[in-house]
């Protein structure tokens, strides 16, 4: 399991060379934008994918020389696997960028669906015939990475038939952009894997899957708030395009504002629940652990996830993502020294957890008065229109 993880967290860092440099360009760019104008954007986005994922192909080749040498296990994986998986995961990793940005999460829903229902699939196939390893378990990746991607060329939903329409105009407005936002993606990474890194190196791979069920448990708050950013990414993208910068306040307001507020009785909940959530998810070998305790902290602090959040999107969508990049180095660096401050003191993940919560604090209070200086709002705007608009949300339902 600490392999499987570490495959994972690698290559999520990874993949951040292309996702962070691409997808936030993409729906700035893309939203509202006229259809010739859209097609130029998605033509370029795809130009740039192709050569950003054949370069780290070539990269890892002379990694594959150095097999013989390495005796990690964790690090021969990701030399061995990498490459294949960045490459089958292109045209799924496009289609999503685009269906977001169009609005279109009907599809969006689907084709998440299929990947994850297939992976499953062969999951538990491997399990009946207890067939379960590690390298099957990487077969199995690719073989859903490989059903799911050519789904989205078959449908035409990637839109790889507009690279055609790439223009050398446009990928140097994508660069100058994508330069800052991808240097927050990667940052953003490294910060969310530093912790794994960190564990694995200085206390050893058999706690990452103890700390790696707190972060799991964490997608009772992740699911609602990537759902809230895919939903408002675009309508932010479409107002500021269309110069109307109320709407922009007014739209970050509200998505923070109603998803802070959803998130304090799931908080309370989860906090007292937290052993049977950890038992459920991970079994009973986790019980005893340090893992509720841990996804107790992480949820308290997780109430100004989705200011946080929304703040940084929104300096992104208003030409800032200088601002947003060096806050994530901030916090990363904050993160990394707290890290190996708090092992080496504690000896144990207290150590690492009470440092992120730290990075978070700080970076939280940069975002928000960052953001301050080009757009006016504060807390008690975010929160009163959260209220308003949960009471619209009620009404309209009951």
């Amino acid at each position: 399991m600490g392999y499987w993880i570490f495959f994972q967290t690698t290559l999520s860092l990874l993949d951040t060379f292309r996702s962070g440099f691409l997808q936030m360009a993409l729906i700035k760019f893309y939203s509202g934008a006229a259809r010739p104008r859209a097609r130029e954007v998605l033509g370029s986005i795809w130009f740039l994918a192709i050569s950003i994922t054949l370069f780290w192909f070539v990269v890892t080749i002379p990694a594959f020389f150095l097999l013989p040498y390495i005796e990690d296990v964790s690090i021969q994986i990701v030399v061995k696997w990498f490459a294949v998986v960045f490459f089958l995961t292109l045209p799924y990793s496009i289609t999503l960028w685009r269906l977001q940005a169009d609005q279109k999460f009907k599809q969006l829903l689907t084709l998440s669906m299929i990947n994850q229902l297939t992976f499953l699939t062969t999951i538990i196939l491997l399990m009946v015939f207890d067939q379960m390893s590690i390298n099957n378990l990487l077969y199995a990746n690719a073989l859903t990475c490989t059903i799911t991607s050519s789904i989205c060329l078959l449908t035409g939903w990637s839109g790889f038939r507009y690279v055609v329409k790439k223009t050398r105009t446009c990928m140097q407005e994508i660069y100058h952009f994508g330069k800052f936002s991808v240097g927050t993606s990667i940052s953003s990474n490294l910060l969310r894997s530093s912790d794994i890194f960190m564990i694995n190196f200085l206390l050893g791979p058999a706690l990452i899957p103890v700390y790696n069920v707190a972060q799991r448990l964490m997608e009772v708050i992740e699911i609602p708030l990537r759902s809230f950013l895919v939903t408002g990414m675009p309508a932010l993208s479409t107002a500021f395009n269309q110069k109307r910068n109320h709407d922009v306040v007014a739209i970050m307001e509200k998505y923070s504002g109603m998803l802070t507020l959803a998130l304090v009785p799931v908080t309370i909940v989860g906090v007292a629940l937290a052993d049977f959530a950890v038992g459920l998810l991970g079994g009973g070998k986790y019980l005893g652990t340090d893992a509720a305790n841990i996804f107790r902290i992480l949820l308290v602090i997780s109430i100004i996830y989705p200011i946080d959040r929304f703040s940084g999107v929104t300096l992104d969508i208003i030409n800032q993502p200088k601002r947003n990049f060096y806050k994530v180095i901030l916090m990363l660096i904050i993160n990394v020294i707290g890290n190996y401050i708090g092992i080496l003191w504690l000896g144990d993940l207290y150590g690492v957890v009470l440092s992120s919560v730290l990075a978070f604090a700080i970076g939280f209070l940069y975002s928000y008065t960052s953001l301050q200086e080009f757009l006016t709002f504060n807390i008690k705007g975010i929160l009163n229109t959260g209220v308003k608009d949960l009471k619209l949300l009620y009404l309209k339902i009951f």
